[in-house]
């Protein structure tokens, strides 16, 4: 099983074929793609779930036609979607995979990054989504927090994100990277003693402004 994640910077810097190409070839199981669009579609062999689209002026922010901030495409088959706290930031499915039914939450936390009262505001709001979920669970996307060196955007916030994935029996196989904010947690369950693999790509942030990262599952 592959999982990747990446924040596509509302396609800020016109490299849609360029980052199309790599999610291709990436050949994911399952995609949570943050400050995304409907022009990246990795093809029809994916099932798709977005969080809502996003008007013009919406928050402040002159978005282009189809832009959305979270979708997950997968090629397992989706069960059920369940409801977050916010349409337009997070978005919640259950997955059959050949390791049983995953649920997988999509999320950005602090849509203008890690700073102010917005982040603040998610991150309260999101946790209590995620404590609420049972059984295997993969909460991914851009959490604007580093779980190792620089810390941003601040200890408080690294230390709760840390308590989640205690309280919650997650494992975090990106932690360790620098000056990384996009995460994949993982359930311990679902993990079991299997090999986890990161790859990454897009680390001179040519592509946007966050890199690319894909778990491989074994």
């Amino acid at each position: 099983m592959k999982i990747l994640t990446w924040n596509l910077e509302r396609l800020q810097k016109n490299r849609k074929e360029a980052i199309l190409r790599i999610v291709e070839n990436q050949h994911a199981d399952i995609l949570i793609l943050t400050e995304t669009s409907s022009e990246i579609n990795p093809g029809k062999e994916y099932h798709t779930i977005a969080t809502e689209n996003l008007e013009s002026g919406y928050d402040g922010i002159t978005y282009k036609a189809g832009e959305n901030r979270t979708t997950i495409w997968t090629k397992y088959p989706i069960k059920t979607q369940r409801v977050t706290y916010d349409k337009f930031t997070s978005v919640c499915v259950d997955v059959e995979t050949e390791f049983g039914l995953l649920t997988i939450y999509g999320t950005i936390i602090g849509v203008f990054g890690g700073k102010g009262e917005r982040f603040k505001n998610d991150f309260e709001k999101q946790s209590k989504d995620f404590v609420k979920l049972e059984g295997n669970i993969c909460i991914a996307g851009d959490m604007n927090t580093t779980l190792s060196g620089y810390v941003y955007p601040s200890h408080d916030a690294r230390n709760k994100l840390k308590e989640i994935i205690q309280r919650m029996d997650l494992c975090c196989p990106t932690a360790s990277l620098d000056k990384n904010v996009d995460h994949i947690l993982l359930s311990n369950s679902f993990v079991g003693n299997r090999k986890i693999g990161v790859t990454l790509w897009n680390e001179d942030l040519t592509l946007s402004d966050h890199i690319g990262i894909c778990l491989s599952i074994e």
